[in-house]
């Protein structure tokens, strides 16, 4: 048989790395085997022909905390684990990495609040006239094809410490929905070979839980590991063991003097703690990271898993106090000079035995074992370590010498390019996003492989489109073109509404016309009263207050009566004469103020009955409904396109392992992977 060729960078690489770590060891560290790390299956396929004595450790990553997620309903329940999907909504919070699960195509890419945002989508608008508007939101932001499972009951466990037989039913559903889910992806005779390989994983695992009931959830992966290599590469793969963080990083005084634990001593011995600590804080700051100032005083960014009690902070304090910050805070010694890892190996297994594991905090965590493996990653896994390098360079740049770094070796997968041996024996039923991408809702294996980068950028122009289709005018005609579906019928619907609100509209302007022109006649009547009524006020000065004057006069001089009398007989004439000149000018003028505003009254009154009759209401509720549902629509378009352009080339960098065997027997989809694999190594110093 020819011997398989793969990409240039793969040997290249692995040369550098033989000649200057030949007794390299390579770590393949992943939380879960059930997602993308037996993927790396394909890099042993390429050690096995360019360096095939290298061994590869394929260890399950159980020393975090499992999945928790307060506050959602499932806690409330009986059962001990629960399924959930993700999304930006009742599960926004959601973080789950040793129970997780993709479908195929399927990925862990929420489309958020902020995303559906940027690409214009008023979720306000779209959740109006719903009945349960958070199931809506849910359905609209949920990462297609993923579901998490959480640990329900009150405390918190290490993914070492879930019983397999605990957590059994809700794995053993996790992993038929996934399965199922996949296989209705398939068309044709491809569904056979598929139903087959569901059936082998399912059974590999209620084998194992049958035959070890009292296993824990990470015995499961460690025996999963080899068993999907081997379905991978179609024979038992060499050079390769199990391993999980607990056993790796196992912390006694036999294991005290391993490379893996050197990184610890910068931060015990005295002469290098300060700036070691200084460089971790300033590395994590601004990040997801706490600093080590929120675990307490003398917190270092390692912890110790003791079993039976849990996982804490390693503090050694200013008062040589040491402690462990666990939900019971464990004070080991209250004065211990420990400057050493040897020291504190010493002092911790005293105290607490031999089989506690000290693992670092994400950023250290790759310090400790770089010391002693070559870290194999996907490419865009374990996204923090640019944070170890930038704590490094720090340390570096202080003066503090570095234990020897191996660096990280990155693969990246085409996966979907990968596709292309498989021409037209494999058909794929598309998931609606995917549908949406391609234009069509089946299509080959062949001409996936070709036109995927096509859609994904097909998708990222879509999100540029939707953000500018902010008016239902706009956006309306965009659905009857691309969606169709009875768009065209809502769009006609809603020029009709519209319509007969603007016909409303016209007529309600026609009324609020005479209202406006009786407005303006009552200003020009009110004017017309303001100037009579100052007419009357100068024939007043003018003609009447002279002769009251002259009344006045006469009153304190004690003219004779006969005067005084003519005198008020001429105002008397006066006054009447000026009520009958202006008075009544006056109030005829002020009696039609008052019609004209009685008649504004009835006018607003007809025009607002117009304005809120049924045809009216109807109208509008019309237009409301038709702009919510087209928001709706624009919005899982939107969904769509952020699943797209986020989780295909998420996933053809890290696919799921099982995917491989459940869509091709033939093994010429992985053969493929492997060989177009490129690599770099990530120098860590």
């Amino acid at each position: 048989m020819n011997e398989p060729s793969f990409h240039a960078s793969a040997r290249n690489t692995l040369e550098e790395l033989r000649r200057d770590y030949p007794d390299a060891q390579f770590l393949a560290l992943g939380q879960t085997a059930l997602w993308d790390e037996p993927t790396k299956a394909a890099f042993r396929r390429a050690l096995d022909v360019i360096w095939p004595e290298a061994r590869l450790i394929a260890a399950a990553h159980d020393s975090d905390y499992f999945a928790k997620l307060p506050g959602h309903p499932a806690h409330t329940g009986s059962e001990k684990y629960a399924l959930l999907p993700h999304d930006d909504a009742g599960t926004r919070g959601l973080w789950s990495a040793a129970g997780e699960m993709s479908r195929l195509f399927g990925s862990e890419d929420v489309p958020t609040h902020t995303r559906l945002e940027e690409a214009g989508v008023s979720l306000h608008r779209a959740l109006q006239d719903v009945p349960d508007p958070e199931a809506v939101l849910s359905e609209i932001t949920a990462a297609w094809g993923w579901t998490g499972i959480i640990h329900t009951e009150s405390g918190r466990r290490i993914a070492h410490d879930i019983p397999l037989a605990d957590i059994l039913p809700t794995l053993r559903a996790q992993i038929a929905w996934a399965t199922d889910g996949s296989i209705e992806c398939l068309e044709g005779d491809a569904k056979h070979g598929a139903r087959a390989v569901a059936d082998t994983l399912r059974g590999w695992v209620d084998t194992f839980a049958e035959q070890h009931p009292r296993a824990s959830l990470s015995d499961l992966y460690r025996d999963l590991f080899p068993r999907l290599y081997d379905l991978l590469l179609g024979a038992p793969p060499a050079n390769l063991s199990t391993s999980n963080t607990l056993r790796l990083l196992r912390f006694n005084r036999a294991t005290a003097h391993l490379p893996r634990f050197r990184f610890l001593e910068l931060f015990l011995d005295t002469a290098t703690r300060t700036e070691a600590i200084d460089a971790y804080n300033l590395a994590v700051a601004g990040s997801e990271t706490y600093t080590l100032d929120r675990f307490g005083e003398g917190a270092l960014p390692f912890d110790l898993v003791i079993p039976g009690k849990g996982r804490g902070t390693l503090c050694v304090r200013s008062d040589a106090t040491v402690t462990v910050a666990t939900e019971v805070p464990i004070t080991l010694c209250a004065s211990c000079d420990v400057t050493s890892v040897a020291q504190l190996a010493e002092l911790v297994e005293r105290e607490l035995g031999p089989d506690v594991a000290l693992v670092g905090k994400a950023v250290s965590l790759i310090s400790l074992l770089a010391a002693e493996f070559v870290l194999v990653f996907h490419e865009g896994a374990s996204g923090y370590t640019h944070r170890t390098r930038e704590m490094h360079a720090r340390l570096r740049a202080r003066g503090v010498p570095l234990p020897g770094l191996r660096p990280i070796l990155r693969v990246r997968h085409a996966t979907w390019d990968a596709l292309a041996p498989l021409g037209d024996r494999v058909t794929f039923r598309l998931p609606e996003h995917l549908a949406q991408a391609f234009g069509r809702g089946t299509i080959s294996a062949e001409e996936f492989a070709t036109c995927w980068r096509c859609a994904v950028r097909h998708e990222e122009d879509r999100v540029k489109q939707l953000a500018e289709l902010r008016a239902p005018r706009d956006l309306l005609p965009y659905l009857s073109r691309t969606v169709g579906n009875g768009w065209q019928e809502r769009e006609r619907a809603y020029q009709a509404a519209r319509m007969r609100l603007l016909g409303i509209w016209d007529r309600a302007q026609a009324i609020q016309g005479r209202v406006y022109t009786l407005y303006d006649q009552v200003k020009q009547v009110k004017r017309d009263v303001v100037a009579l009524e100052r007419a009357k006020g100068d024939d007043f000065r003018t003609r009447v207050k002279p002769l009251r004057e002259r009344l006045w006069e006469m009153a304190t001089q004690n003219s004779d009566g006969t005067e005084a009398q003519e005198l008020q007989r001429r105002i008397d004439a006066l006054q009447a004469e000026r009520a009958a000149r202006f008075d009544r000018d006056i109030q005829e003028r002020r009696g039609q103020i008052r019609f004209a505003l009685a008649t504004v009254r009835d006018l607003k009154a007809q025009r607002l009955a117009l304005e809120r009759g049924p045809e009216a209401t109807e109208a509008r509720k019309a237009l409301r409904r038709i702009e919510a549902e087209a928001e709706r629509a624009k919005a899982r378009l939107a969904r769509n396109a952020v699943s797209v352009s986020l989780g295909l080339p998420h996933t053809n960098y890290r696919p799921s392992a099982w995917w491989f065997p459940l869509v091709d027997r033939s093994g010429a989809w992985f053969r493929r992977l492997s060989e177009t694999a490129e690599y770099h190594l990530e120098h860590l110093t």
